[in-house]
């Protein structure tokens, strides 16, 4: 069972907030992604960890209008000073998901999920101009091949019934103030039916175990003894694009310490 890792990243398309409250536009050639996100609790204990959330909101696009590179890969390193809880939670497997609807979803791995959103996308056809729809991203805590993973779920019924899962691999590191990286390939079959321009999110998940309230996400404020404030790199993230040079940038995390 994976006890312990850097949390606060994640997913669909991995856009994460900058800040504890803010954003940030990143901008190469046509290629334009816009990132918001915020942590609650903004204060955090100095010593060990706290449960949080986390909402996320993310836009991918280009200033002319036309249709974005499509998104391939996406790498996280996570600062060590996030804490994933997952011992007692229930996981998921690939297989009873990723041909499921949102509903279907729910149904067979509810116990297991730690997030949940909407993402907007536009269908491509050929001849045609791209077909405008949205659906449900879910989030779950899960297995894939024996090792532990997060699973993104994505769903829509427009303009027909489509379902697509994004699988993070997780893997301890220690690369300077990192300690965890998840990593995941966006699935072909997502490129060749279109592309995800949009999504918010919230991660958030209490559970109990042994009687005993954990939460699957949490952290600290590691500001030093005579601070009660801090900024800090919350994660660096990669973002690898079809006949692109990967677009890389460091996401920072502000904090009070916890009276």
């Amino acid at each position: 069972m994976w006890r312990r890792a850097g949390a606060l990243a994640l997913v669909g398309m991995a856009l994460i907030g900058i800040s504890a409250a803010g954003g940030a536009v990143i901008q190469r050639g046509d290629l334009r992604i816009t990132v918001q996100g915020q942590v609650k609790p903004f204060k955090l204990p100095r010593t060990g960890t706290a449960p949080i959330a986390v909402f996320v909101a993310g836009h991918i696009g280009t200033p002319s209008g036309a249709i974005p590179p499509q998104l391939q890969t996406m790498d996280i390193e996570v600062n060590r000073h996030g804490l994933l809880r997952s011992a007692g939670l229930p996981t998921c497997r690939q297989g009873q998901i990723e041909t499921a609807s949102t509903q279907r979803s729910l149904r067979v791995c509810g116990d297991a999920l730690v997030g949940s959103g909407r993402f907007w996308a536009n269908v491509v056809f050929p001849d045609q101009k791209p077909f405008p729809t949205r659906g449900r991203l879910l989030i779950f805590n899960g297995r894939a091949e024996g090792r532990p993973a997060i699973f993104a779920h994505i769903y829509t019924r427009s303009p027909f019934a489509t379902s697509f899962l994004v699988v993070f691999a997780i893997k301890r590191i220690h690369r300077g103030p990192y300690g965890t990286e998840l990593s995941a390939s966006l699935p072909a079959t997502l490129g060749n039916w279109g592309f995800v321009d949009r999504i918010k999110l919230t991660l958030r998940r209490k559970y109990r175990r042994a009687g005993k309230e954990l939460s699957f996400f949490n952290a600290g404020c590691p500001a030093p003894p005579q601070a009660d404030t801090t900024v800090f790199p919350l994660a660096r993230a990669s973002f690898g694009f079809a006949e692109r040079r990967p677009i890389s940038l460091t996401i920072v995390k502000a904090c009070r310490v916890a009276e």
